[in-house]
């Protein structure tokens, strides 16, 4: 056992020797008191039974056993006020005496403890010039983008496209109708229907 663990053993003992010697003290010393007060009580009582058989050979017997029983009262409730501070002291002592245990438990078990080892020192953060270097994409334009001046190309065309099946069959429907009235039996040219016309208008520019 080290030196220094042995030496506060010995100085927790020396205290919890000190502590039963006072408490020991004080118990006697309580002890002592009780017996003073259960002596006086007796005293008191005695002494009232000598002055009531004084007061029953006056005339006025029952105004002097009054002043007898008074006087009987009061001394006891002084010795009772003497027991309750006794009692009051007692339970204040058994108190301190339990923290003291209480205490020198706690040092005791603490002495026992080896000391604690500090935590190693956190070791320092990398530079921000080792941090690997961030590399921005270039966000790359879709090919799939159109180009304003193309749709705008386009949309003409398509519009140009219709434009121009619409007149073919307005030629077609007139070209019916001449031969029609000059009575000739030729098979009538056919007239392009509007579904045909919305897709040449539609299909894409070659």
């Amino acid at each position: 056992m080290k030196p220094q663990l042995i030496a506060c053993a010995a100085l927790l003992g020396l205290q919890l020797l000190g502590a039963g010697a006072a408490c020991a003290a004080e118990s006697a010393e309580a002890r002592a008191e009780r017996r003073d007060i259960a002596a006086e009580r007796a005293a008191v009582e005695a002494q009232t039974k000598t002055a009531e058989a004084h007061c029953r050979s006056q005339f006025a017997v029952s105004g002097c056993l009054a002043d007898v029983q008074a006087r009987r009262r009061s001394a006891l409730a002084k010795l009772h006020e003497r027991e309750l501070a006794l009692d009051e002291a007692e339970r204040q002592a058994d108190a301190q005496e339990r923290d003291r245990r209480i205490q020198a438990k706690r040092e005791q078990a603490a002495a026992k403890q080896p000391l604690a080892k500090k935590p190693p020192a956190p070791r320092a953060a990398p530079a921000a010039a080792s941090a690997p270097p961030v590399i921005e994409r270039v966000r790359k334009p879709s090919k799939t983008a159109d180009d304003p001046a193309e749709a705008a190309q386009r949309v003409a065309q398509q519009r140009q496209r219709a434009n121009e099946a619409a007149e073919h069959r307005k030629q077609v429907e007139q070209r019916n109708a001449e031969r029609a009235a000059r009575g000739k039996t030729a098979q009538p040219l056919p007239v392009p229907s509007a579904a045909s016309v919305a897709a040449i208008a539609s299909a894409p520019a070659r």
